[in-house]
């Protein structure tokens, strides 16, 4: 069955007050580490490290954590995030770019070269992220390679991304006079996403014809989905916010699952290299197997679902052998974010704060609670009249 595309929902602006050229400006210096319990590179290289986020200074009485940003060397190293100066247009000029601390890669870095910020939410609290900055009298805009991982153990049904100042219960969200900003020239990827854009990783969802990295769509779907997304304010927005989906994700998982609750995958490594990501070839669903690609030669190919009852079954009909692997699907738990941050005079302010909080889905209620609760209000009605009567 045909689905229609819901489009991403974008006020149209122009780049305003900061593009007609200010006397100072600020950049971004570094990532602000001081409410951080910053990790250490793992031991074992593949293995993952973390930089604990905290809501007030680490390590003060009665910190609490919601979130944490993740490292795999030899992808990305401690502390997790770096601030890259470099000059590049997407859209706009762009002054450099936060991305995941790869030590081999830049804003311009090709196709999974590792550059996304991997911010893993455990909790449904903000998780406040604090950049340096100097007001050197450079106006500047820069782009944010950024996902959200659903860590809470439980589903959710969307996220708010805020910029302001200060950190947990200090923190003031900015205002259109602190000229802080989501930049709305900023050229998001995929192409006519406009300046924002939250979607599902393309290997589950998409069409190759419109992705020149891919050759295969999407293992669900060929068709992207993710969030809508809106911005607060029309002319210099300070907030960045979910607005419900577009595309299938919905109809195949619900609300956006957490990575405790993904199904089970069968990938295969087809180009030989760790470093790349596996191709998924088969899910665990309904109690079988699931397969939606086989192998033709030495590549794969889409193909319709077909259905194995245990997972020897399935290696046997590919034939990779050993080559395929069971392992979570964690990309339905990944939501890719992509936005710009724009400066300009923040005056005798050292730093500015990105905050991320995220939203738990409704809990359904069991089958024959509302009739329960329909008997509940009748009582207390009855109850009411027979008081005013007495």
């Amino acid at each position: 069955m045909k689905r229609l595309r819901r489009p991403v929902v974008f006020a149209a602006v122009s780049i305003g007050v900061l593009s007609c050229g200010i006397a100072q400006a600020a950049s971004i210096t570094a990532w602000n580490t001081g409410n951080v319990d910053v990790g250490d590179n793992p031991a074992v290289i593949g293995d993952t490290g973390f930089s604990v986020v905290y809501d007030r200074a680490f390590p003060a009485a009665g910190a609490m954590s919601n979130g944490r940003i993740a490292f795999t060397p030899p992808e990305a190293v401690s502390p997790g995030i770096k601030v890259q100066p470099e000059s590049y247009s997407r859209g706009v000029d762009l002054s450099g770019c936060l991305m995941t601390s790869n030590p081999g890669a830049v804003c311009t870095s090709p196709f999974q070269s590792g550059k996304r910020i991997k911010q893993q939410m455990t909790g449904l609290g903000p998780v406040d992220l604090v950049f340096d900055i100097a007001n050197d009298g450079t106006e500047s805009t820069y782009q944010v390679f950024h996902r959200l991982i659903n860590l809470t153990g439980q589903d959710l049904d969307g996220f708010k991304i805020e910029l302001g100042f200060g950190i947990g219960s200090d923190f003031t969200a900015a205002t259109s006079g602190d000229n802080l900003m989501f930049s709305t020239g900023f050229a998001a990827m995929p192409s006519g996403s406009g300046p924002a854009s939250t979607q599902y990783p393309f290997g589950l969802f998409g069409e190759a014809a419109d992705n020149p990295n891919f050759t295969l769509d999407g293992f669900f779907e060929p068709e992207r989905t993710g969030f809508v997304d809106i911005f607060d304010d029309a002319t210099s927005p300070t907030v960045l916010a979910s607005d419900g989906y577009f595309g299938p994700y919905p109809e195949y998982f619900g609300n956006w699952l957490s990575q405790d609750d993904v199904p089970l995958g069968a990938f295969w490594d087809d180009d030989g290299d760790p470093t790349t990501d596996a191709l998924l070839m088969a899910w665990f669903t309904g109690g079988v197997w699931e397969a939606r690609r086989a192998v033709d030669g030495d590549e794969a190919i889409s193909i319709a679902p077909e259905t194995f009852d245990d997972f020897d079954a399935l290696v046997a009909d590919l034939g990779l052998g050993a080559a395929l692997f069971q392992d979570d699907i964690e990309d339905l738990a990944n939501l890719n974010v992509n936005f710009a941050i724009q400066l300009g005079d923040l005056g005798d302010r050292t730093s500015f704060t990105l905050r991320a909080t995220v939203s738990p889905a409704p809990v359904p209620l069991p089958a024959g609670a509302p009739l329960l609760i329909g008997a509940l209000a009748g009582l207390a009605a009855l109850r009411r009249r027979w008081m005013q009567s007495a």
